[in-house]
């Protein structure tokens, strides 16, 4: 029954063992971990991560948990923070299509934290309880659905805690009645406004999702107590987030492992370092210039249009950093066209202030689609329609719809494309070799006797 909502998510979590998930499950989960083990890496040296290393430091003490990409051992809150944050500085990170926003990092993060701390967790462990993390965050995700993110709130900030206590709370081996208890503690946790989108506090929202996900199973685990109940109880989480009656508590265990949402809608890797919202877009752009053998210089103008929920995020007209341009819908469409791809080394403030880009940027147009407006289109009915003007006249179109963007289910990338992308993200770190062993490892997790050996490979 619905009116029991929480009770039932608990019982998943503590009763779904490795071997009663599909193996197609624990393969999409593995690429989910491989990546963010990647961007984590790559977001080493973005001012919001070293001012959030300075901070743990400050605030936690010494512990056996890694900081990665440095000598720091903390305890485990504290280097969950900080690695969540630094996996989504660059916004590289995977995509959950039901969050409208990210599960892998938070959950994966305070996961590794914790395993540390408590010593012989096997890879197989470790992804049982990362694939139950992620199913609880989706299926209260898909309770809400997308008038949750339309509220303005940041789904991923807002429901990533529930992943990430209810995974370590797994780890941990609570029980049914002390799951309960961390829902209801990482409920109370749970905040953040999309209004913080393209700024310090975005990777913020990913990493306290993972340390406060830790601190509620940890708490949990103690014995501490919260409303049992507190998705579906009256003055509870459901109706505090989205106003009463704007949620489906049906929705959130209709489909919990049936199929999995790891596979259904799917896990999306992410092949530009933006923000999702602008990969349609960008399909279509570079398809085009591919098909047509076109260069920025035969575009007089590029046109999208877009859902009515895309501008609120790709807010930047004029960016002013490298990552407000992740940001810019200007920016992007300008990047693929002047370069024929979109990559990391493209999001710096040097290239905002490239007068040529500048120039180009001013010929993209971004417009809401007709068909495209409320909520209830977004995801289910979410395209974006793309015009390329011709400066010698005519113009060339498509039409690339989200759910067949590169890197989802429809269009996956392979191992070896995410082998490439893991690559590009270390290939300034200062063991990359040590990287890319810890890669290997994370493609084979379920045969790792002890994650300690891939998180030895990170520091």
């Amino acid at each position: 029954m619905s009116s029991e909502v929480t009770r039932q998510l608990a019982e998943f979590a503590v009763e779904t063992c490795y071997q009663d998930i599909p193996s197609g499950v624990h393969g999409q989960a593995k690429l989910a971990i491989a990546d963010a083990a990647g961007t984590v890496l790559a977001g080493l040296n973005e001012r919001p991560v070293m001012l959030l290393r300075d901070m743990v430091v400050a605030d936690f003490q010494a512990g056996r948990a890694s900081v990665f990409g440095c000598d720091l051992r903390l305890t485990a809150a504290g280097a969950a923070l900080a690695n969540a944050a630094s996996a989504h500085a660059l916004d590289y990170d995977s995509i959950s299509l039901s969050v409208v926003g990210f599960i892998a990092s938070p959950v994966l993060f305070a996961l590794l934290a914790v395993a540390e701390e408590e010593g012989g967790v096997s890879g197989r462990d470790l992804l049982e309880s990362f694939v139950i993390g992620w199913e609880v965050e989706a299926a209260i995700a898909r309770g809400l659905g997308v008038d949750h993110y339309a509220r303005g709130w940041h789904s991923t900030s807002t429901l990533a805690h529930f992943g990430a206590a209810v995974a370590v709370g797994r780890l941990l081996k609570l029980d049914v009645t002390r799951m309960r208890h961390a829902i209801g503690i990482a409920a109370s946790e749970a905040s953040g406004l999309r209004t913080m989108i393209g700024n310090m506090v975005n990777p913020f929202h990913v990493g306290k999702a993972a340390r406060n996900g830790i601190v509620a199973a940890r708490l949990a685990q103690r014995g501490f107590t919260a409303h049992a109940s507190v998705l579906e109880t009256g003055w509870g989480f459901c109706t505090a987030f989205n106003g009463r009656g704007n949620y489906d508590l049906d929705a959130m265990l209709d489909r919990l492992g049936r199929p999995y949402d790891l596979v259904d809608p799917g896990l999306v890797i992410k092949v530009y370092p933006c923000c999702g919202l602008i990969h349609s877009a960008l399909d279509g752009v570079l398809d085009l210039m591919r098909q047509h053998n076109l260069d920025a210089a035969q575009v007089g103008r590029a046109c999208i249009a877009v859902h009515e929920l895309v501008p609120p995020t790709m807010c930047f007209d004029r960016p002013q950093t490298g990552y407000q341009a992740k940001f810019s819908a200007p920016f992007c469409i300008a990047t693929a066209l002047r370069e024929g791809a979109v990559r990391l080394a493209h999001f710096t403030d040097e290239r905002v202030r490239d007068p040529q880009m500048q120039q180009l940027m001013e010929r993209v147009e971004m417009a809401v689609h007709p068909e495209l407006r409320g909520y209830q289109t977004f995801l289910q009915k979410e395209f974006t329609d793309v015009t390329l003007e011709l400066a010698r006249g005519g113009s060339v179109e498509c039409r690339a719809w989200r759910m067949n963007n590169r890197g989802s289910r429809g269009r996956p990338v392979t191992l070896e494309q995410l082998r490439e992308k893991f690559h590009d993200c270390t290939a300034a770190y200062r063991d990359a070799a040590m990287a890319a062993r810890a890669f290997e490892m994370l493609a084979g997790l379920e045969a790792v006797s002890d994650v300690r050996e891939v998180t030895a490979c990170l520091r």
